[in-house]
């Protein structure tokens, strides 16, 4: 479902949404997503966790073990 994204040598994740968006995240094992709302990583999305879709999503990505 999610494609990954090399930009400088970090890894970015494609999540599509339920409603045709797509948001790109960094995942830390300790310090978890960064999410963000463009390919070059620098439009974040601050209240990530308050968008239904978005947690949704990041949940998929972290019960499949943090693969795609």
């Amino acid at each position: 479902m999610c494609r990954i994204c090399f930009f400088g040598g970090r890894h970015v994740w494609r999540l599509p949404l339920p409603d045709g968006r797509r948001v790109f995240m960094e995942f830390h094992s300790y310090l978890g997503p960064s999410l963000f709302r463009d390919r070059a990583c620098m439009r974040e999305i601050e209240l990530w966790y308050e968008d239904p879709a978005i947690v949704a999503a990041v949940d998929w990505f972290v019960s499949r073990g943090k693969v795609a």
